[in-house]
């Protein structure tokens, strides 16, 4: 569990990151980024460098008193009302106010409602793709979950089985070794034979083939941190040029995850994987990796425009794949944690 002295640092890290790129003040709403900031996702949080507020509701405020009342807690906590935040920015008298990632309609309601200056920005979600070393450790046992389903998943994804049925004994397994939720909240993805070529397919009734493959994407939540693997399983004996393509995409993996070190832009792993996948006579259809943490699809992108840039600390995904419609598609898929001088696979 996230406690007082975790919080304090992250919005310790804040305050410098404000200081070294000028803003004063910043206003955060989104789910995600409160809950990086309070250690609880419900409320709003005003984070300047005079002093950092948190508003929640009544009941939160008496549900969550141990955390919010022990004395390393780095917020002034009060109860919401109508019109608290605007006037703590007037009294403030802040001129310029940022604001984390908003839906257009929201930024234009708060820019009424507070008549003052906003501006867009991206701090928080860039603090957290670098990972304390607490957020490390949930993320370690996260995947160890993960794997456990994974291990499930080898046992029960057979010929004759219907999807739905092995991918419900594979959640089963990862729930009730603590899993938070169902993989990726609203559940895992698994498909077999030609439905694999959909890189997003859902499990369907039909029953697993003979010699075929079959797409197992999971992942759990531990502590609100997410993991997320993915293996393509042989069921039976398959030909030998899939075979040969699963060997390739497999291999792929390590080449890339070989590359990942601190400095290195998170473009031109993209590059290098869609370029050894054009090689082979094939296209790739989407990006080769993402980070994990509180979001299952956080900061760094791992795509073709991405110019975000690794660094240590930083806990992402490897998943190059290939497709082809009518036929078959094949995945693997990794969580990788940067080090100073090596990189760690935490999905083995």
């Amino acid at each position: 569990m996230i406690n007082a002295r975790e919080i304090a640092g992250r919005v310790d890290r804040l305050h410098s990151s404000m200081e070294a790129t000028g803003i004063r003040a910043l206003l955060v709403t989104g789910p995600k980024n409160v809950e990086y900031l309070t250690g609880r996702d419900t409320g709003r949080v005003l984070v300047t460098l005079d002093g950092d507020f948190l508003w929640t509701k009544e009941l939160y405020k008496e549900l969550y008193a141990g955390l919010y009342s022990d004395k390393n807690y780095p917020y002034a906590v009060n109860v919401y009302e109508k019109d608290a935040i605007k006037a703590q920015v007037k009294k403030m008298r802040i001129r310029k106010l940022s604001v984390d990632n908003l839906p257009c309609f929201s930024y234009e309601k708060l820019y009424k409602d507070l008549k003052t200056k906003l501006a867009a920005c991206e701090l928080v979600e860039r603090q957290r793709a670098v990972k304390s070393e607490l957020e490390i450790a949930l993320l370690r046992k996260s995947a160890a979950l993960a794997e456990k389903g994974m291990e499930r998943a080898y046992d029960v994804a057979c010929a004759g089985v219907r999807e739905i049925d092995a991918l419900a004994l594979i959640e089963y397994e990862i729930r009730r070794r603590g899993s938070d939720s169902p993989p990726f909240n609203d559940g895992m993805l698994l498909s077999s034979g030609k439905d694999s070529a959909d890189v997003h397919a859902k499990a369907g009734t039909k029953r697993i083939g003979k010699n075929t493959t079959v797409v197992v994407d999971l992942g759990a939540r531990y502590c609100g941190y997410y993991s997320d693997m993915t293996r393509t399983l042989e069921v039976g004996c398959v030909d030998a040029k899939t075979r040969g393509l699963l060997e390739f995409v497999d291999s792929l993996r390590g080449e890339a995850i070989d590359r990942i070190c601190p400095g290195v832009r998170a473009g031109d792993i993209h590059a290098y994987i869609e370029g050894r996948i054009e090689e082979k006579g094939y296209k790739f259809y989407h990006s080769s990796g993402h980070g994990v943490g509180l979001n299952v699809h956080e900061l760094p992108a791992l795509g073709k425009d991405s110019d975000d840039v690794l660094t240590e600390n930083m806990v992402c995904t490897i998943e190059p794949g290939i497709y082809v419609p009518g036929r078959f598609g094949i995945r693997f898929e990794d969580m990788v944690l940067l080090k100073k001088d090596k990189t760690e696979v935490l999905t083995r």
